[in-house]
Formats: C-alpha cells, sequence, structure tokens
C-alpha cells in the first residue's frame, strides 16, 4: 500500500472534498482520483460514495473502516520518523513547568553532563496538562505538582522530591499580612485569587474549602502566576499558592494557613512506552539524579 496514497486518502476523508485536498498537498484533483482509485483497486472495495443523492462525498462504510487505520498507520509512520531522528540526531526530551523547573533545573542540568546538548525542554504551565502528554507518551519524563494520589502505577513511575505547604499571599499592606496564620474565618468576606481549573492549585484550594465545610468567597481566576502575583499585591485580594511558585523577590507576604493543605513535587516517567535507547539512559540518569534530590 502506497503511503502518499493513503496520506490523501485521510485527508480527503476528512475534509470531503478534492478540491481542498489537491490545494493542501499541492497536486491537481486528478492525482487525488488516481490515489484513491489505487485504493480501492487493491482493497477491492469502493471507499468514497460518488452517487450520493445530496452531491455531496461520502464515506462508504469500508472508507470508514479504512478512515480508522489509516490515521493508526499515519501517526505511527510520523512517530518512527520523529525516533529515527532523534536518535540519528541523538535528542533527548524532558517536561517541566516553567515556575518548578526553575527550582529544580540548575540542580539537575550540571549533573547531566553528555546529555546537557542534547536536551530539548518541553514546557506546559499546567501539571494536570503535562500529566497527560506523560501518560501518552508525547513525554518521556517530567518534574509536575500533584496532590498524594497515586498518578498512574501501572503506566507512570513517580518519585517523589519535595512537599509543598499551600500558603496565603497578600500585599504589604492587606490588614491579613499582620497575622501570624490565617484561620477559616479570615477568608469568608475575602476576595481571593487562584489558578484556573485545570491546574493543581485550583483543586487543591478547592478541596481546602470543602474539608473545612467553607462555602466558597467570591474568588478571581486566572491561568497566568504572575497575574496572581500582580493582582494580590495591588488589591486586598488574598493569593493561595505554594512556596514553590512564588518568584523570589514577589511584593507580597507569605501567611501560613490553618490545617494548610499540602502538594507533592514528583519526577514521573512513562514506563509503558519503548522509547530509544539513549532517551532511556537519561530516563536513567535523571531518575539517579532525582532519588538523590528526594
Amino acid at each position: 500500500m502506497n503511503i502518499k496514497d493513503l496520506t490523501y486518502f485521510n485527508h480527503l476523508a476528512k475534509t470531503l472534498s478534492f478540491t481542498e485536498t489537491a490545494s493542501y498537498f499541492y497536486i491537481s484533483q486528478p492525482s487525488i482520483s488516481m490515489a484513491i482509485k489505487r485504493l480501492e483497486e487493491e482493497l477491492d472495495t469502493l471507499l468514497i460514495d460518488r452517487k450520493n443523492n445530496h452531491k455531496k462525498l461520502a464515506l462508504t462504510e469500508t472508507g470508514l473502516i479504512l478512515l480508522k487505520y489509516s490515521e493508526q498507520i499515519i501517526t505511527s509512520i510520523e512517530q518512527a520518523h520523529e525516533e529515527i531522528h532523534d536518535f540519528n540526531h541523538q535528542i533527548v526530551y524532558f517536561g517541566l513547568l516553567p515556575t518548578i523547573g526553575g527550582h529544580f533545573m540548575p540542580q539537575l542540568l550540571p549533573k547531566l553532563g553528555k546529555y546537557a546538548d542534547s536536551l530539548k525542554l518541553i514546557e506546559e504551565e499546567s501539571s494536570d496538562a503535562m500529566m497527560e502528554l506523560v501518560r501518552d507518551g508525547e513525554v518521556p519524563l517530567a518534574i509536575i505538582a500533584s496532590d498524594f494520589s497515586p498518578v498512574d502505577p501501572y503506566h507512570i513511575m513517580q518519585i517523589p522530591l519535595q512537599q509543598e505547604e499551600m500558603s496565603a499571599w497578600v500585599s504589604v499592606n492587606n490588614p491579613l499580612a499582620k497575622k501570624k496564620r490565617l484561620l477559616i474565618s479570615d477568608i469568608k468576606n475575602t476576595s481571593c485569587i487562584s489558578l484556573e481549573k485545570g491546574y493543581l492549585h485550583e483543586r487543591v484550594f478547592q478541596k481546602w474549602l470543602d474539608d473545612n465545610h467553607m462555602k466558597k468567597p467570591q474568588v478571581l481566576y486566572t491561568k497566568e502566576i504572575r497575574t496572581a502575583v500582580s493582582v494580590a499585591s495591588s488589591t486586598n485580594m488574598v493569593a493561595f499558592m505554594s512556596d514553590i511558585i512564588v518568584p523570589k523577590h514577589a511584593p507580597l507576604v507569605k501567611v501560613p494557613i490553618e490545617n494548610a493543605p499540602n502538594i507533592l513535587i514528583s519526577l514521573i516517567v512513562n514506563q509503558s512506552r519503548n522509547f530509544n535507547q539513549f532517551q532511556k539512559s537519561f530516563n536513567d540518569a535523571v531518575v539517579d539524579l532525582t532519588k538523590g534530590i528526594g
């Protein structure tokens, strides 16, 4: 089976347009038609319903079957190309969150020796998003934050590095800045700022409220830690964040929280995907180093 023909079919099956498919690949429409004809002859079936009453292209039942497998085949070929390229150029991948990575990378990079020039960092703002990338094998290993639930012991190795306590961060002019410890009652009539849903801090903050039977106060949500710091430092809003993500020299005062929730910083490594030998050796080197940190 000609891979190029299969690629043309895959695009045509999604767009249902010979014109758009031909334009996408910078070839003529007859070339697309010939590719489909070759596939149909090889598979002894019709893939495209050319007699549709609505004068629109439609896939036949066997066309739908081929579409399903063409996705898998094309993805596998793309992954093979990528892995061969990475192996030939000795490229290794490491995922991190910019805030957490900024804390741990200075400890790791000087000790990674031969891998330093081969390293490609994959950055994500959300631990949840990074977790999915590692689980799917798109990123071999990463440093993330999580709650204390096992991440996925069947597919992912988790090495705890550091436990972080959530704290309240307020401006120097906020009346709460003078408190030695923030109580539940202190935030009943207080506006807060938090990272939005999809971020670990929001989930931990909400669980802390639920565990303490506290009605959610007025909350402003943001995707950016810098925005949370800026808003908290210029208003009387309370930001709930762990120490590790708060920039040094931020114009905020840290106030410990009563019964503060904790998060766990971990190295996670995909154990189910068969990475090339150079990536595997890099994974093993990072695991050894982080076991010394944890």
